[in-house]
């Protein structure tokens, strides 16, 4: 026969509120959904949302859509792995591509003076 020891502990009402907080589910209503998705608006470029192809793009305006999509990565990346990360990160690389063939694209007409 072996022997067995088990010790337990008994939490109070307090314990049980501190220990279940982190973990309730606030669906729309959490706090931390709620500044997800405001450091989300506050990270992209405000012109963004009303960009069009009649539109111009200098070179800032590239450097801004970088930078948004780096601070963008930065939360993706944490997220568990499954569809909607991968997705999300796609669609970054999908950006920061054509990003970077623009930006290339500038640095070339500046430094020729121009492609047309």
């Amino acid at each position: 026969m072996t022997r067995r020891i088990s010790q337990s502990i008994t939490p109070t009402a307090d314990d049980v509120a501190a220990l279940r907080g982190p973990f309730v589910s606030k669906g729309a209503n959490d706090p931390v959904i709620k500044a997800l998705r405001d450091y989300f608006k506050e990270t992209a470029p405000l012109w963004l949302a009303k960009l069009d192809e009649k539109q111009e793009l200098t070179r800032e305006r590239l450097a801004e859509i970088r930078d948004a999509t780096i601070k963008r990565r930065a939360v993706i990346e944490a997220l568990p792995a499954g569809p909607a990360r991968d997705k999300a990160l796609a669609e970054l690389a999908q950006t920061e591509s054509v990003v970077d063939e623009m930006d290339t694209a500038l640095a070339g007409a500046g430094a020729f003076g121009g492609i047309n």
